[in-house]
C-alpha cells in the first residue's frame, strides 16, 4: 500500500495541529493584599517587575468612597 503525497501532508498537518497546544502554561502570579503596609513604595519595589504595575494601580484605587452631598440647585 503506497501513500500519496496529499495523505502524508494531511497526516503531518494533523500531528502538528494536535501538538501545537501542548505548551507548558505559566503559573498565575498572586498579588499581595492591598493595605497601607504593602502599598509603601519600598515594599512595592521588592515585588517582581511583572507584578509591580498591577499592584501599584490597585494601591492607588484603594481607599474609601465618600459620596458627595446632594445639591439642590
Amino acid at each position: 500500500m503506497r501513500l500519496s503525497k496529499p495523505s502524508i501532508l494531511a497526516a503531518a498537518a494533523l500531528v502538528a495541529a494536535l501538538l501545537a497546544g501542548c505548551e507548558k502554561k505559566p503559573e498565575p502570579v498572586t498579588l499581595p493584599e492591598v493595605n497601607a503596609e504593602n502599598c509603601k513604595p519600598e515594599n512595592v519595589a521588592k515585588l517582581d517587575k511583572s507584578v509591580q504595575e498591577a499592584f501599584s494601580s490597585q494601591c492607588l484605587r484603594a481607599g474609601s468612597f465618600k459620596p458627595s452631598e446632594p445639591k439642590s440647585w
